[in-house]
């Protein structure tokens, strides 16, 4: 046993290297670093400098608030000598945005609230990415579903009295309705609509509010539907408008 603890140290050598920003060339403060190979962490100090245990081919990521997520393999030389690694700065470039014809500050933010910007989250090469799994326990149908309730009524009675479980649920419901905002503004925008009536401007802001179209109605209802209710809408607007 002692000779096999002995033939892993001397596998083992410390990295000691500086991380700093590809840009700037000054040290990246306070990263994580982190051998992935052996779950072993630190962190650079004030002058970007680490040392961390490792052994050739060892995946070693490194990651801080700003900065892109990179991770290298441990290489020869890293254990003979002090090295230096650039981590870029995780930018984020937004479209240009032209300050004409906004209808309203409401319309504004939630655009704002709703963009999207790309991932540039760190993963392995030929790993499957993460599938998230819905929860039957946090579908309020489930737990109140009378035969639920006949099979499991301890189950029920914790799901239906807990307010833990209370405030899960109410939090998936919250999470649930932002999904569901994003699919239906992505589906029904603004120029999405001035496509099909051709109305600009304010005209076009007050046929929107006109048609009053709920956001359950939008997310189910196919588009082409929709469009052909937005015609038989326009020539009633237009009539009112008139009048």
């Amino acid at each position: 046993m002692s000779l096999v603890l002995k033939t892993v140290a001397q596998d083992e050598h410390p990295v000691i290297g500086v991380l700093v920003d590809s840009a700037t060339r000054q040290p990246v403060q306070f990263a994580h670093v982190t051998n992935y190979s052996t779950n072993q962490l630190t962190v650079t100090n004030a002058q970007g400098r680490f040392r961390i245990p490792a052994s050739v081919g060892d995946t070693i990521v490194f990651s801080i608030v700003g900065y892109q997520t990179l991770g290298w393999i441990a290489r020869q030389e890293w254990l003979d000598q002090e090295i230096s690694l650039a981590l870029p700065q995780d930018t984020l470039l937004l479209n240009d945005v032209i300050v004409q014809n906004i209808p309203t500050e409401e319309i504004f933010k939630r655009k704002i609230l709703n963009y999207q910007p790309e991932d540039t989250s760190f993963w392995y090469h030929g790993m499957p990415l993460p599938v998230a799994k819905e929860d039957p326990m946090l579908n309020e149908k489930t737990i109140k579903n009378p035969l639920y309730m006949a099979t499991h009524p301890l189950s029920a009675m914790y799901y239906n009295f807990s307010k833990q479980e209370k405030e899960k649920r109410k939090y998936h419901r919250v999470i649930q309705n932002e999904h569901r905002e994003q699919r239906v503004y992505a589906k029904f925008s603004r120029e999405w609509v001035h496509e099909v009536t051709a109305l600009e401007g304010n005209e076009l802001t007050d046929f929107i509010f006109y048609c009053d179209y709920s956001l359950d109605y939008l997310d189910k209802t196919p588009l082409y539907l929709i469009r052909e209710d937005l015609l038989a809408k326009l020539t009633e607007f237009k009539r009112d408008q008139r009048g």
